[in-house]
């Protein structure tokens, strides 16, 4: 068996792809630039777009430091309290125009008061017991402060100044229906004048009821009581 070696003319060769498929344009000379990279310095990137260095930087841009910052808006504190009226209108530093809402059972929805209010209103009824000038203090110190501790304590106020004259005078009078009885009675008739601390009792009760009344929130009128402080 013979040994014929293949002729180089006759070697088979890749196809050319070049020719079959035509001429083809180059992928660079398109307006992309595939092989420069995306620089930050305003160089053309993919596609001819801009890079990230032309295009309008993140801290140019309207962000939280342009917009109202949640310190320049209005915060909790500038805004009014949950357990106070929006407003104290100038009426309610004026007893003369409250109406008949603001004492009594539900009156706490017209007053509104803050838990310090109404402790100050309690125990500033609860001091007339012991120190009977508390109400005026109190009113001198709260009267353009609080309207709630302010009506209280003009109620007391007026209390305090109707019981104190009330007081005197029934003291008075019952003394002297005491002597007159004692000239007859050989001097047990003076027990009659001591009837004139029923007054100051009377007005222990009424200090006892406001002060629960303040505990509430709720306003209270004294009952026979002049309205010496308006």
């Amino acid at each position: 068996m013979s040994y014929h070696p293949e002729q180089p003319d006759s070697r088979p060769m890749p196809p050319n792809y070049s020719q079959a498929s035509g001429s083809q344009q180059s992928y660079a000379p398109q307006g992309q630039q595939y092989s420069q990279p995306q620089t930050h310095s305003g160089q053309t990137g993919s596609g001819g777009q801009s890079g990230y260095g032309s295009q309008q930087a993140y801290g140019a841009r309207p962000g939280y430091s342009s917009q109202p910052n949640y310190g320049g808006q209005p915060g909790y504190g500038a805004q009014p309290g949950y357990g106070m009226p929006q407003m104290h209108s100038p009426a309610m530093f004026d007893s003369r125009s409250l109406p008949e809402q603001a004492y009594g059972p539900g009156s706490e929805q017209f007053w509104m008061a803050h838990e310090p209010d109404r402790t100050t209103a309690m125990w500033t009824h609860l001091g007339s017991l012991i120190f009977g000038f508390m109400p005026l203090i109190m009113f001198l110190v709260k009267k353009d402060e609080s309207p709630f501790v302010r009506e209280h304590s003009r109620q007391g106020l007026n209390a305090m100044i109707t019981n104190t004259i009330v007081t005197f005078g029934a003291f008075m009078i019952f003394s002297f229906l005491g002597f007159m009885l004692a000239l007859v009675t050989f001097g047990i008739g003076m027990i009659i004048m001591y009837a004139a601390f029923i007054v100051p009792l009377v007005y222990c009760v009424f200090y006892i009821i406001a002060a629960v009344a303040a505990n509430k929130g709720e306003g209270y009128k004294f009952p026979l009581t002049i309205n010496f402080v308006k």
